[in-house]
């Protein structure tokens, strides 16, 4: 019996650490994913409490390589704004482009409409002129900001692309290696997330234990007295000696 009751003992200490280690990872994750850390919080609590549908629901919600990537730094928010940023501006030329020429073609036709003689002229060259002042997007405005877009395009390219290729290889080095960590303790948890006994057995060794430590508790009692009455023995023994030092002194000065 006090074998169970060692192994139970041994379960309950295994429970405590692994609850302590998912709480560390929890700690960590919060300052990247807040609410990733608490569903840890949440797991660290079911494993020390022996709740064993929580534990297996809470790591089944858990995605080990995402949250890997959020504590290593792999997965950053303002990288891929700027990778959205450049995927969308890839059709912002195309866009403007053709914005430009439904203005140019409107304005164009108004220009013949009230100049005939100006049909002899290349579209180009009244676009150039504002179709006689009349619209302010002229062709070289339009050209820079296509440019300007195709610029921008193409640094936001070049730095997703530096960024990638230079700190890609460190950076799954360090996601793979936090996301078999935190598989490993996932399955520790998954593990632990019960007492490996019967409910008979498990009651019964719980029962011993309690026993176990009424009797230590009851030993300790006993050392206690035994150590009080010693006290008592030795101030009664101070007392004594006391009364025989003042003895001695009286016969001394006879």
């Amino acid at each position: 019996m006090r074998d169970r009751s060692g192994s139970v003992e041994h379960a309950l200490m295994r429970r405590d650490n692994v609850a302590g280690r998912i709480d560390a990872l929890a700690h960590e994750a919060a300052k990247h994913d807040p609410a990733i850390a608490a569903l840890l919080a949440r797991l660290a609590d079911a494993v020390r409490d022996g709740r064993e549908r929580e534990v297996e629901g809470y790591v089944e919600a858990i995605n080990p390589s995402a949250l890997a990537e959020s504590i290593t730094g792999g997965h950053s928010v303002l990288w891929d704004i700027l990778e959205v940023v450049r995927n969308v501006l890839v059709f912002a030329p195309i866009a403007v482009t053709w914005f430009g020429l439904s203005l140019a073609a409107a304005a164009y036709y108004g220009l013949i409409g009230r100049q005939p003689d100006q049909v002899s002229k290349p579209f180009l060259l009244l676009w150039e002129g504002g179709f006689g002042g009349t619209l302010p997007l002229n062709f070289s405005t339009l050209a820079i900001i296509d440019a300007s877009l195709i610029g921008v395009l193409i640094v936001l390219s070049l730095a997703l692309f530096i960024r990638s290729e230079l700190r890609g290889r460190a950076v799954r080095a360090r996601v793979l290696l936090k996301e078999s960590e935190v598989r490993a303790l996932l399955g520790e948890a998954s593990s632990v997330g019960t007492l490996a006994l019967s409910d008979p057995d498990a009651e019964t060794a719980l029962t011993e234990m309690a026993a176990e430590e009424r009797r230590i508790y009851e030993r300790a009692m006993e050392r206690e007295a035994q150590l009080f009455d010693l006290e008592s023995a030795i101030k009664e023994l101070k007392e004594a000696a006391g009364r025989l030092d003042r003895a001695a002194e009286t016969i001394a000065r006879r």
